[in-house]
């Protein structure tokens, strides 16, 4: 098991979130004002979690001409879908998004507290969210019976209907949208490019 911490640990992507993690952590601690430092690190959590599903749904499947670099990546994911050179986006993007991110949190809190709970919340999310997806594609059994029942739900969306099962990290928004049962086999046009 440690072989598969250092891999997923390798890849730059995670360590830059890795490193905006704990960075955001430190400073929120450091900057802890009571019960809004604590929702607005669980409403930074909440957000990815609703981002997660809306990015995976519809720029990395609908929308192939949002970004293209990204939803081209995504092909290839599903395609080549245990090839570690495709679980993770690249790090540009992250960078890019997380300094537009922190932007817009600045200009709507004007509060160094707020904003670097939210980006801590927001942050490890995200890195709960990688470690999901690394291990549906990786050998690992996960240990717990819901590690294991996403897990399977990724690999449906892989292998059995990529219009269904968008969460990675938790099924929530899938209930809510009407994604949750697998509806077609791989011929639902994705893998031709939306043709």
């Amino acid at each position: 098991m440690m072989r598969y911490y250092r891999e997923f640990l390798s890849n730059s992507m995670i360590q830059f979130v890795l490193f905006v993690g704990t960075v955001s952590s430190i400073l929120t601690i450091v900057e802890f004002d009571g019960v809004k430092t604590i929702l607005a690190l669980l409403a930074g959590a909440v957000f990815y979690a609703v981002v997660e599903y809306l990015v995976h749904r519809y720029l990395l499947h609908q929308f192939p001409n949002a970004i293209p670099v990204l939803y081209q990546k995504h092909v290839e994911h599903h395609q080549y879908p245990t090839a570690l050179r495709y679980l993770f986006s690249p790090m540009w993007y992250d960078l890019i998004v997380y300094v537009v991110y922190f932007v817009v949190l600045w200009a709507v809190f004007r509060n160094l507290s707020l904003v670097m709970a939210f980006i801590a919340g927001t942050s490890l999310y995200q890195l709960y969210y990688q470690w999901m997806h690394y291990i549906a594609h990786r050998p690992i059994t996960p240990v717990t019976p819901w590690g294991k029942w996403m897990k399977k739900k990724h690999l449906l969306h892989h292998y059995m209907d990529e219009q269904s099962w968008y969460g990675v990290s938790h099924p929530v928004m899938d209930y809510l949208m009407g994604t949750h049962n697998p509806k077609s086999s791989k011929t639902n046009g994705y893998m031709d490019g939306g043709k």
